[in-house]
């Protein structure tokens, strides 16, 4: 799961969404993957005036790098792909929208223990107005072995 934040300089923003990660671990350190990400976000300035509202899709290759093999294996990683997105926004009586298929990258840090992972990352939409957001994930793995 994923709680995110959008970029802009509205004063009440968040969204939500869920994510699949399927990687395979090619040594201790370094692992390579598909991410799967669909997330819902909207803003609102102080007055409710304007509101906005987008729904993302992504799909991107990834790859981390973990700092250590133990127990605690804090992580940096990245990763490049498609952003199918769309965004209504409503600001008085004006009604505008927008959609598409845009190129996106992401960096991200975080930490895994044992199969629970945590992790801070910033997707960057591509020719996109409104489509870049931070989000903090939760989750855990299924597999791999112990921990």
């Amino acid at each position: 799961m994923l709680y995110g934040i959008p970029a802009g300089s509205n004063v009440y923003s968040s969204g939500a969404g869920f994510y699949i990660e399927p990687k395979y671990n090619l040594t201790d350190n370094i692992a390579a993957g598909l991410r799967l990400e669909w997330a819902i976000l909207g803003a609102a300035d102080e007055l409710g005036s304007s509101v906005s509202v987008s729904a993302l899709a992504s799909y991107l290759i990834t790859g981390d790098y973990y700092l250590s093999t133990d127990i605690v294996r804090p992580y940096v990683g990245a990763g490049i792909g498609i952003y199918n997105v769309g965004k209504v926004e409503v600001s008085g009586s004006d009604l505008t929208g927008d959609a598409g298929s845009k190129l996106g990258f992401v960096p991200r840090v975080g930490i895994l223990l044992g199969h629970l992972r945590t992790g801070l990352e910033y997707n960057i939409v591509t020719g996109f107005e409104g489509g870049n957001y931070l989000s903090w994930k939760f989750g855990f793995e299924i597999g791999g072995g112990r921990k």
